[in-house]
């Protein structure tokens, strides 16, 4: 397989040695601590009224969801990694119809279940071959994280997948770790963008899109590939691979916990289960039927969460201890597909379908409910900074982390230009408050509102990243980043 890696490097820009890890880089999964917290936070801004918020700069466009994935971006020494799996159709060739597209549940009535399995297994195999009619690559992009300039490019030629694969970087130690499509786990130098090694992991390969995203400890990089496996960060070589249906699964992604001076490895697994392993030699020292599916467990001191994706499952909190982990509580008030929560001081918050909750930590009993204004929020996990929390779904929504009350901070759409802002505020940019109130003029406004505001914004399971005062956001066809920091900071 020939790789290319494309420099874009600009005349007079001369790269330097990497940076060491600052306490601010958001350099994997979730943050420095895979939680999706930023626990050394410069100040951020307190105050969103009166002017739109602008960004600092917006990228090109970058291919996205079914046409690039829905990696999240990360920030260390400077620069913003993004990965995509990108495709292109042949030349010469065209796209026929399909003739067996995905039929909502509304649209399965009157189907028997072996009717709609025979047209599950017919429309994979539609799929395999009209993705076979496109040319796939997979990349690594990085990119300036203070003016969004893209630096480099590593691409490899790739392979179709049902669903883009869409796991996010880990970027450790001047590394860069992904783990692309077809079953390949590859490093790549952070700084130059050269391939130090890749490796081939083990096991059938048809159409499988996995989306895990590698966790370094102990000189090992884990990750989810079918089934769990641990690699030599050095060259790459497999040290250890999961029993194939005890560690069985694609989407969730490993944590680490360190206690007592040991590192070890969690992870949901098989749908139901979270285990824990040593990273060195794979050895699993318990597992916990906790009910959890896709999201990314939370190891906070010696506390461990898992979210299921339904109520029954729920929020569960366990004791964690080499030995085993002892279920404190569950919370049943609600569940989500795929997004995880965050914790901030002794109170976890969490989103379920259009609930949001805080959540004693100590107790499991809910400080707060509200209600999110969405029509299907989903996937899409939270994070948090400076005693804040934020959201970054079809909108950008930032509360304080506080018990006492859901307290919104900034409620904003997103136009085409990235300015980000209030409704009222694009209402009254856009000259819809100047309309009547006749029913051709409440569809003006609507065309207008929809053209310029309404199909903007975030890119759906993506996950924002924060660092240094900067939120880096996946919208759904490039990559912002926005200033946050206080003006406070500026007067200093």
């Amino acid at each position: 397989m020939n790789y290319r890696m494309i420099s874009q490097l600009c005349l007079g820009i001369v790269l330097t040695g990497m940076a060491s890890l600052s306490a601010e880089d958001w350099n994997q999964w979730r943050g420095p601590n895979r939680d999706g917290s930023l626990v050394d936070s410069v100040p951020l801004r307190d105050d969103f009224t009166g002017a739109a918020l602008e960004p600092l700069w917006i990228t090109e466009a970058i291919p996205s969801a079914r046409g690039g994935g829905w990696s999240s971006p990360v920030v260390s020494g400077g620069n913003v990694y993004l990965f995509t799996h990108s495709k292109q159709v042949k030349e010469g060739v065209e796209i026929p119809k399909r003739q067996y597209p995905y039929l909502s549940p509304d649209k399965r009535v009157g189907m028997s279940k072996e009717e709609y399995e025979q047209y599950e297994v017919n429309r994979r195999d539609e799929g395999e071959r009209i993705g076979s009619l496109y040319e796939y690559v997979e990349s690594l992009h990085c990119i300036d994280a203070m003016t969004g300039v893209t630096k480099w490019t590593y691409d490899a030629p790739s392979v179709y997948t049902r669903f883009p694969q869409s796991g996010s970087p880990a970027i450790i130690d001047g590394k860069a770790y992904i783990l692309g499509a077809g079953r390949y786990a590859r490093c790549i130098d952070a700084e130059s963008g050269e391939l130090i090694w890749e490796t081939k992991m083990p096991g059938e390969f048809r159409d499988e899109f996995l989306m895990s995203s590698f966790a370094v400890a102990d000189g090992v990089a884990v990750v989810l590939c079918s089934r769990l496996f641990g690699l030599d960060t050095e060259d790459g070589e497999i040290l250890w691979e999961g029993d194939e249906q005890k560690t069985k699964g694609t989407h969730t992604s490993p944590v680490v916990w360190e206690h007592n001076g040991q590192a070890y490895i969690i992870i949901n697994v098989q749908g139901s289960d979270t285990a824990c392993y040593l990273p060195k030699t794979g050895e699993e020292l318990w597992r916990v039927k906790s009910e959890a599916n896709l999201s990314t467990p939370i190891v906070v001191k010696d506390r461990l969460l898992t979210y299921g994706n339904s109520r029954k499952k729920g929020l569960r909190c366990y004791q964690l201890s080499p030995e085993g982990a002892e279920h404190l509580w569950t919370y049943n008030g609600l569940a989500d597909k795929g997004s995880s929560p965050v914790v901030v001081g002794n109170f976890v918050y969490v989103q379920g379908e259009r609930r949001l909750a805080c959540v004693n930590l100590e107790t499991g009993d809910d400080e707060w409910t509200t209600l999110l204004d969405l029509a299907k929020p989903q996937y899409t996990s939270l994070i948090a900074a400076d005693n804040k929390v934020f959201y970054a779904l079809d909108g950008l929504l930032i509360f304080e982390a506080t018990p006492e009350r859901f307290t919104p901070i900034l409620q904003a759409k997103f136009n085409k230009k990235g300015l980000v802002a209030s409704e009222d505020y694009f209402r009254e940019s856009l000259g819809i408050n100047d309309l009547g109130d006749s029913a051709d003029d409440r569809k003006e406004a609507l065309r207008i509102y929809e053209n310029a505001v309404g199909k903007q914004g975030p890119l759906a399971c993506s996950t924002p990243a924060i660092s240094n005062g900067k939120i880096y956001i996946r919208l759904r066809d490039q990559l912002v980043c926005y200033d946050l920091s206080s003006p406070d900071l500026a007067q200093n």
